[in-house]
């Protein structure tokens, strides 16, 4: 096995004790340097790759690291993405196979817009069922069940469409170990949800808090959401049309560029995918901001002596501290992909850290040139 060597003040365990691989960039054995833009940190180098499908783990503060060397960005792209470049079209009209989807939300089985996406994934090819709450259940976040002998109720009201009493991590616990008991789904699928889902409110979404539950369960998620536009009271979405037909390429391009006989996405991620209400066209690869971009109050109400009426608007004037930030693309027009694991330590907190470098890169490579 080679070695592989990075400067102080990153530590590295020996790959032969990771549990994940790398995927489609194993078996690249050229000098790749690495830096970290933006950072105090010393330049990382890494000497070279193992030849067996190893993950490496380092400690230390989480950076976006980017590739220097052109050959070698070249060389990850041509690994990861082989069926791309070979089909018909690489952004993904059409499917290279068909893809069994589970589908979910917070808003609800009911509500156009997830009914409006499964017809759009269909008339792509794919097989898509919904398992989604019986009522509205946004802000959830990933809360779920957890009470043994609660009684959970749940039907298919329609074909191919599940109504779950719960949260959105109910119903897709509940999909898993029943609807798709025989065969897990390749693919499940949030939203599209009608607000974003970015900054401080990524933590809350029951729209995110869906596709974490599904990675926490090993299945590659895509969380969807479109922006609300406040230029017309009376049509807060007008980009949606544009949006259902984003994702639907995005998931056709997820298809296309997955390795054979591979998952979708690096194992426990998901992606959080925000559509602007005004796209420029451009797309961009973001880190989740900290800026709270939704003003909360709490107005006492006449219905009694201890009722406050809780009231939500769009913060002005927020400050957003994170670079190449979620809030800050969908304020630029831009489609916003972040990329999430659903581990919320502190980094450099603990040895012990894996920082998904190449699972980043591959990922970011597979989904370049796709626009708005």
């Amino acid at each position: 096995m080679h070695s592989v060597r990075f400067t102080p003040p990153y530590t590295l365990f020996d790959p032969s004790s990771a549990h994940r691989s790398v995927g489609p960039v194993s078996g690249f054995a050229q000098p790749v340097p690495l830096c970290a833009r933006g950072s105090r940190h010393p330049f990382l180098s890494l000497q070279t790759f193992s030849r067996t499908e190893d993950e490496m783990a380092i400690f230390g503060k989480k950076h976006v690291l980017t590739l220097a060397a052109g050959t070698t960005a070249a060389a990850l792209l041509a690994a990861s993405a082989p069926s791309a470049m070979a089909s018909g079209d690489a952004r993904g009209s059409q499917p290279p196979r068909k893809l069994n989807i589970l589908m979910s939300n917070d808003d609800g089985q009911q509500g156009p817009f997830i009914r409006a996406l499964q017809r759009a994934l269909k008339a792509a090819g794919h097989d898509v069922v919904i398992v989604a709450p019986a009522t509205d259940q946004s802000g959830k976040g990933t809360g779920i069940n957890a009470t043994p002998g609660s009684i959970v109720k749940a039907s298919e009201v329609e074909p191919g469409i599940w109504s779950v009493e719960g949260t959105p991590a109910d119903s897709v616990s509940f999909a898993l170990a029943n609807v798709y008991q025989d065969r897990k789904p390749d693919l499940v699928v949030t939203g599209i949800n009608p607000g974003q889902n970015i900054g401080a409110t990524t933590n809350h979404s029951g729209t995110v808090g869906a596709s974490i539950t599904a990675a926490e369960k090993g299945i590659p998620a895509v969380a969807f959401s479109a922006e609300y536009s406040t230029a017309d009271p009376r049509n807060p979405f007008p980009q949606m049309a544009q949006a259902m037909a984003f994702a639907t390429q995005l998931v056709n391009r997820l298809a296309a560029t997955a390795p054979k006989n591979k998952p979708l996405l690096p194992a426990h991620t998901t992606l959080n995918v925000n559509y602007p209400a005004k796209p420029t066209g451009k797309v961009e690869m973001t880190n989740v901001g900290e800026a709270e971009f939704l003003a909360v109050s709490y107005v006492k109400d006449p219905s009694c002596d201890t009722c406050y009426k809780l009231n939500l608007g769009l913060a002005s004037g927020v400050h957003e501290p994170v670079r190449n930030a979620d809030t800050t693309a969908i304020g630029k027009g831009s489609v916003s992909i972040s990329m999430l694991d659903g581990d919320w330590t502190v980094p450099g907190w603990q040895w012990g850290q894996q920082v998904r470098l190449l699972d980043g890169i591959g990922v970011q490579l597979r989904l370049s040139g796709l626009k708005a």
